[in-house]
């Protein structure tokens, strides 16, 4: 379930304006916020933001925007033929958001919102890397020029109001092109020297936390983070303190445990779905690590025989 963008409660101050605004969904978990008004009167707003992802497009705009106390963004493009920047800014908790603007100032900008369950959907495992890097802490932004085709679809989508089958689907094709140009920017960006060893650690946690290793060499998981073997070996004994190997039984052991001692499964299943195809070898690696025989997890079930189980 998506975390909902826009909160129903909203502090508003609005003056009088002429023109659209439009809030439209896209697919779960994101919507697009397009607006082309000129202000009748002197203009400000105030609203919460539950976490999320903005992505602001500003087009044509003397207004100001506010992002918790930490950004602002001045809308500064005059012309259609001038590049589009981006602004993408990571709301990791509930924060406001503020805009401001003086009487007879038009308008115009698309702002994407992602919720963070939309975004961590999206991301593979080298993506996430590169987006945990740039985007660490709440408020953290990123800015970077739109490619030209992109501006002049952004440019065609605030100047169309449409709520047609084929305007949908042109907004749903140009927001995954803004999400897929940020993550090649964000991939991009050059790394000091000192962060290598850094992100090499954050990229193996990143892929043990998310990515199954279920019957995959190392030499599989180093190609899959894009590190030669030994660097995938030395990163392992540097971030776990032991070699991958051991850390991927000791893991598999861990669950093992877990499943004996909740889901009341037998010694002979927990040594399969642990990789040994011998219980015996099973019960000694287990009572290497944990120091007691399995059956000793299994002996809290009521109403259970442990022989049988075997």
């Amino acid at each position: 379930m998506s975390q909902p963008i826009l909160p129903d409660t909203r502090v508003r101050k609005r003056g009088l304006f002429t023109g659209r605004v439009e809030n439209l969904f896209v697919e779960e978990g994101v919507l697009f916020h397009n607006k082309d008004i000129v202000h009748k009167a002197d203009f400000s707003s105030q609203r919460q933001l539950t976490p999320q992802l903005i992505i602001a497009l500003p087009l044509e705009s003397k207004a100001l925007m506010r992002y918790g106390q930490r950004h602002e963004l001045k809308g500064c493009r005059y012309e259609k033929s001038a590049p589009v920047t981006a602004t993408a800014i990571y709301y990791a908790q509930s924060d406001l958001v503020e805009g401001a603007a003086k009487a007879y100032v038009r308008s115009r900008s698309i702002v994407i919102s992602m919720s963070l369950t939309w975004v961590d959907s999206k991301l593979k495992t080298k993506d996430k890397i590169a987006f945990e890097r740039a985007f660490s802490t709440h408020l953290t932004r990123f800015d970077w020029s739109l490619p030209l085709h992109l501006g002049q679809l952004a440019e065609a989508l605030n100047l169309t109001s449409s709520h047609s089958q084929s305007e949908a689907m042109l907004r749903e094709a140009f927001v995954l092109s803004v999400w897929d140009n940020l993550l090649t920017q964000l991939k991009q960006q050059p790394l000091a020297t000192s962060d290598k060893e850094q992100t090499q650690s954050t990229r193996l946690k990143v892929y043990l936390r998310d990515e199954t290793t279920e019957g995959k060499t190392l030499t599989d998981i180093a190609q899959d983070l894009g590190m030669s073997l030994s660097t995938l070996q030395r990163t392992a004994r540097k971030e776990l303190g032991m070699s991958l190997n051991r850390y991927l039984r000791e893991r598999k052991l861990h669950q093992a445990k877990e499943l004996l001692e909740q889901k009341h499964i037998s010694i002979r299943e927990a040594a399969s779905l642990a990789g040994y195809n011998h219980s015996a070898n099973f019960i000694t690696a287990y009572r290497k690590l944990f120091g007691d025989s399995p059956k000793h997890a299994m002996r809290e079930l009521p109403n259970t025989d442990v022989e049988l189980l075997r």
